[in-house]
């Protein structure tokens, strides 16, 4: 199973960064809208029998942090600026409580054995990908001026399951739990 965490985005804003495609963009892939997400660790290709453990980690994980409202940030890219392979938008508001919950999953995911990437985290929403045929020289109309900044709730984390198809990914949600300490 090809899995991740993440936090939801909401359908007004996974709207707003729908908006944001240039009309000449096809040396970019561009995912639906509607599979836009905040990655807080990408796990790869797990055995169904982890997903016990994952449920106890994101669980701790979970109760360990803070619900917080995030807004849209400013547009970026990584790589080159002629020719970036990703094309993003970051993230402003309640950047400490993200970066908790961040830290709390990646040190829990390390300490049950999972391998997790050793850069440090980016709050990031990635939108587009360059393709590996794309022509030369930079995206026209990338950075987007109107931006909307659009605001939303952190109030959950969600392990994926991701599946590739020729048509594109499918992401199922298989666990979500609400941020901070739960009652009894």
């Amino acid at each position: 199973m090809r899995l991740f965490f993440a936090v939801e985005l909401p359908t007004d804003v996974q709207s707003a960064l729908g908006k944001l495609r240039p009309a000449e963009s096809g040396d970019y892939r561009w995912p639906d809208p509607s599979l836009l997400h905040l990655t807080l660790a990408f796990l790869g290709e797990q055995p169904e029998e982890r997903l016990g453990v994952l449920e106890t980690v994101a669980a701790a994980a979970a109760r360990a942090a803070a619900p917080g409202w995030l807004k849209l940030g400013e547009p970026g890219s990584f790589g080159p600026k002629r020719a970036p392979r990703v094309l993003w938008v970051g993230l402003d508001g309640d950047i400490a409580s993200l970066n908790a919950l961040q830290s709390q999953l990646d040190r829990r995911l390390r300490e049950t054995g999972f391998a997790i990437e050793d850069r440090a985290f980016s709050p990031h929403i990635t939108l587009a990908r360059r393709r590996d045929k794309a022509r030369a020289g930079s995206l026209e109309g990338w950075p987007p001026r109107n931006l909307q900044k659009a605001a939303f709730e952190m109030d959950h984390l969600t392990l994926f399951q991701s599946r590739l198809s020729p048509r594109g990914p499918t992401y199922i949600p298989l666990l979500a739990l609400p941020l901070g300490p739960t009652e009894h």
